[in-house]
């Protein structure tokens, strides 16, 4: 196998078809349960940062949870293309990042909506309202 195989495939492909082939069997899947609960709690708590950074002048600490969940699932992601989580396991993985990048998409549009506000009236008088 050629090295741009073997990128393109990855390395885990490659140990697999050996162990196939050499009549070994395949390693068990890697347990991902306490990665996916880290992950749901991360966005569970950001979500509401969030949403309240919009009316609080910032969504910085929600923005940065979220990124790390999205940086996180997205480094499984070669681990779930190389088959070494179950199948239940590699798809809450793949559905958690799709979950954060939606998420991330939301910062940066909340950011740009405190960017925007920020340039008028609106927290000075939301707050003197309170």
């Amino acid at each position: 196998m050629s090295d741009r195989e073997r990128t393109r495939y990855g390395e885990g492909m490659s140990e697999k078809v050996d162990a196939l082939f050499a009549g070994e069997p395949p390693p068990p899947p890697i347990e991902a349960t306490a990665r996916i609960r880290a992950l749901r709690a991360a966005l569970v708590v950001a979500l509401p940062l969030n949403v309240l950074g919009i009316f609080c002048w910032t969504g910085v600490p929600g923005a940065a949870i979220t990124l790390w969940a999205w940086l996180q699932a997205d480094g499984q992601m070669a681990r779930v293309e190389a088959g070494a989580y179950s199948s239940e396991d590699a798809a809450d993985l793949m559905r958690l990042r799709t979950l954060s990048g939606w998420l991330l998409a939301f910062c940066v549009l909340s950011l740009l909506v405190q960017a925007y506000l920020l340039t008028t009236n609106f927290y000075s008088e939301l707050w003197g309202m309170l």
